[in-house]
């Protein structure tokens, strides 16, 4: 809907083009109030008075020079014309002065009066279209599927259409525009938008009418073709007769339906013709065709209802002898049934299941004549002869399909199984099969329970289930080729397991359920040792990748083990003599015996000379210090001499030890450090001995050596010959003596 304003007056060019050249916010706000002023001019008649007040006051403000910016009532322009028209700039504020003027706030008020009044107008004018709401509202797909869900009559969905034909004609009906005061409503865009809506339920509700009247004039079409193929059949004998009587039944129970639809499927085709809706051109001309197509088809039947009359005495005649002849057949069947059939006794399952296909090809042919003849006693008004024996034999034969069904099914899906590859079979989809028979099994009559057949069933079914698990365990990929050969040796049958035409057939022949216990500890043992060596591996890898770090000395390079790293060498390899252990307590653990006691052999040996290393470095950094470069050494000659060969052996351990980083590679790879670090260690602490014994004698020389430790005094003694090095040590060889000063020039001491 469209609101258009009429072209206002306009005398205030000079004025708007002032402000409006002023950056003032202020000043614009004032600006916009004129414009509102200047739009509805003509909806209120005193708001032109109230204007030309307003003028009079801005030309005592701004004593405007032409006088033809004056007001003439007949004068009419639109903002467009006046802005391009070049005015002085007035560079003055006069906002606080116009918007306080007492004129100026009466007409703000009036205006938004007016404003208020006008909006309830244009919201009453509106009102009117308020009957159309539901035209858009409704979902209209659902609304008409509901409509057809209770099967209208053709009567109900013209209706539906008419009353939105009608409606559309009500829109086109309405005003082209709404006048409100100065304003006019233009209703085109909203009419065109309803008529749109409206013409989209009529083809929606068409559209729906079509495709029921449709779908019953195509199952009339098949019904006639199917049947008038029926009735064209050649008549020669009794089974012809049947069917053809079969066909003028059908037509005699579709003929009032039929009658009853064609009229409002023709109707209903007219009327979507009549509303101009759409329609397939193939199915309006089909629906022409539709009334004589159906009565053809009576008239046909007619004609071969006659035809039947002319031909009944041949026919009953030739029935008569045909019934004596099938009593005779019957009979026969009924002895050989006795004797030879499927329920005879003493029949394996097997031969009962052939001999059931035989006698039911039999008995089918032989119950299709009975069918042949019972109607026809029925279409000649004959007495139909009974055979109850024939219809016992029927509920036999029923039972026993069911039975044999599932017993040759299982005994095919069972010896399918034998020639699967042993490397191919999937137990879940075994276990899921054999399932599936013993419920199809406990649902058979209680009449066939008692059979041989369903015993040699059951049993079938029950064995093999219970060999299922044992399989289960059996194709586990811990089985490995020791164990195949224990389950020969206690079964006396050969798995020849990795030949590549290995198949469940070769398992299934050993007596799997006779050694059931000792096979499935045989599998057990399996998954436990894979558990175990698995384990075992583990501890091997790691191993296999552990690495000593080393760290320098001074300046001699990396001649020791770092501590730090060391300690975690010995965690860990406590952990897997933890695991090691354990593993050699298990019943499970017999092929991999030897293995696990050379690695815990190997282990606790490494262990053993890592804490005898770490003890020979630690004596070795001690005395390295007394004995390479110091005052002791020239002391102890022969002592020196001994840690000058220690100090060699040491350095050919730990280059050693670069070459060969394994940790237990390195320890126990061959006897060198089984036997170098325990004599190591017996010269270091003869070293040590005689360093100690050295250590006393001067204590005794000197007692208040008594109050320094063995490295303290190892450092005085060290660095004998630089007497400034006591300083560090006088409080603890001395009361209250903190320093002592040596003379400028006269500072060693001479022993």
């Amino acid at each position: 809907m469209t609101f258009r304003p009429a072209n206002i007056v306009l005398p205030y060019q000079y004025i708007l083009l002032n402000f409006s050249l002023l950056e003032d916010a202020s000043a614009k706000e004032f600006l916009k109030i004129l414009g509102l002023m200047a739009s509805i001019i003509l909806i209120i008649p005193l708001a032109r008075l109230h204007l030309k007040k307003i003028h009079w006051y801005l030309e005592e403000l701004f004593d405007p020079a032409p006088s033809s910016l004056g007001f003439p009532d007949d004068s009419t322009s639109d903002i467009s014309l006046f802005l391009n028209v070049s005015i002085p700039v007035q560079t003055k504020n006069y906002f606080k002065s116009i918007s306080e003027n007492k004129e100026i706030i009466k007409l703000v008020s009036v205006l938004s009066t007016a404003i208020n009044a006008t909006k309830n107008e244009v919201l009453k004018a509106l009102e009117q279209f308020k009957c159309y709401h539901h035209i858009w509202q409704k979902d209209r797909e659902e609304t008409i599927q509901k409509l057809m869900f209770g099967s209208p009559l053709l009567s109900e969905i013209e209706s539906q259409i008419l009353y939105y034909r009608d409606l559309e004609l009500k829109i086109t009906a309405e005003p082209e525009y709404i006048t409100v005061g100065a304003l006019a409503l233009f209703t085109a865009d909203l009419k065109m938008a309803l008529m749109a809506e409206t013409k989209a339920w009529m083809a929606d509700l068409g559209r729906h009418c079509n495709k029921k009247y449709r779908t019953e004039m195509e199952r009339i079409f098949l019904f006639v073709e199917e049947v008038t193929k029926k009735l064209s059949r050649q008549i020669k004998d009794l089974d012809d007769i049947r069917i053809v009587m079969a066909a003028l039944k059908e037509i005699r129970e579709e003929q009032i339906t039929t009658d009853f639809q064609v009229g409002p499927i023709e109707e209903s085709y007219a009327m979507l013709n009549k509303y101009e809706l759409l329609v397939a051109k193939e199915e309006a001309e089909k629906v022409d065709t539709l009334r004589y197509t159906w009565e053809k088809l009576l008239a046909r039947a007619t004609e071969v209802q006659n035809e039947l009359v002319t031909l009944q005495p041949n026919f009953r005649g030739e029935l008569i002898s045909n019934v004596q002849a099938f009593i005779e057949e019957s009979s026969q069947f009924y002895v050989d049934y006795e004797k030879e059939g499927p329920m005879a006794a003493g029949l394996a399952p097997q031969d009962a299941s052939d001999r059931l296909i035989m006698f039911q090809n039999r008995f089918d042919n032989l119950y299709r004549k009975y069918n042949t003849y019972s109607d026809g006693e029925r279409l000649f008004g004959l007495p139909v002869t009974e055979y109850p024996q024939l219809t016992e034999i029927k509920k036999q034969l029923a039972l026993l399909q069911k039975l044999y069904g599932l017993y040759n099914s299982v005994i095919e899906t069972v010896n399918s199984y034998y020639d699967i590859l042993w490397s191919e079979v999937n137990i879940e989809k075994i276990n899921n099969e054999l399932i599936d028979f013993q419920n199809r099994c406990r649902k058979l009559p209680r009449a066939l329970k008692e059979w041989q057949a369903f015993l040699d069933l059951r049993k079938t079914i029950d064995d093999f289930n219970e060999c299922c698990p044992l399989l289960e365990h059996m194709s586990n990929k811990a089985m490995m080729a020791r164990h195949w050969k224990r389950m020969t040796d206690v079964t006396g049958h050969s798995f020849e397991v990795e030949s590549e035409t290995f198949k469940l057939r070769n398992i299934m022949e050993a007596p799997l359920l006779k050694y059931k216990e000792e096979i499935e500890d045989i599998c057990i043992s399996a998954v436990k040792e894979k558990d175990i060596e698995q384990k075992l591996k583990q501890v091997i890898a790691e191993w296999d990748n552990k690495s000593f770090t080393f760290a320098n000395f001074k300046t001699r390079g990396e001649l020791l083990l770092r501590g730090d790293s060391t300690s975690e060498i010995i965690a860990n390899m406590e952990d897997s003599l933890m695991i090691l252990g354990s593993l050699m307590s298990n019943r499970y653990n017999t092929p991999f015996k030897a293995q696990i006691q050379k690695w815990v052999q190997n282990l606790s040996n490494t262990t053993d000379i890592i804490e005898n290393w770490m003890t020979v470095q630690n004596l070795w950094i001690y005395l390295e210090a007394v004995f390479v470069g110091g005052d002791i050494a020239k002391q102890l000659p022969k002592e020196a001499k001994r840690f000058s060969n220690i100090d060699k052996s040491w350095v050919k351990i730990m280059t050693r030890a670069h070459e060969m980083p394994n940790v237990v590679q390195c320890c126990v790879g061959d006897e060198t450090m089984g036997q170098l670090l325990p004599h190591l260690l017996e010269q270091l602490e003869i070293c040590q001995k005689s360093l100690t014994g050295y250590l006393e004698k001067k204590r005794l020389l000197f007692p208040r050596f008594f109050f320094v430790s063995d490295p303290a005094l190892l450092e005085i003694l060290g660095q004998a010959s630089d007497s400034h090095t006591i300083q560090a040590h006088l409080l603890n060889v001395f009361d209250n003596i903190k320093s002592v000063r040596f003379h400028e020039k006269v500072s060693n001491l001479k022993s």
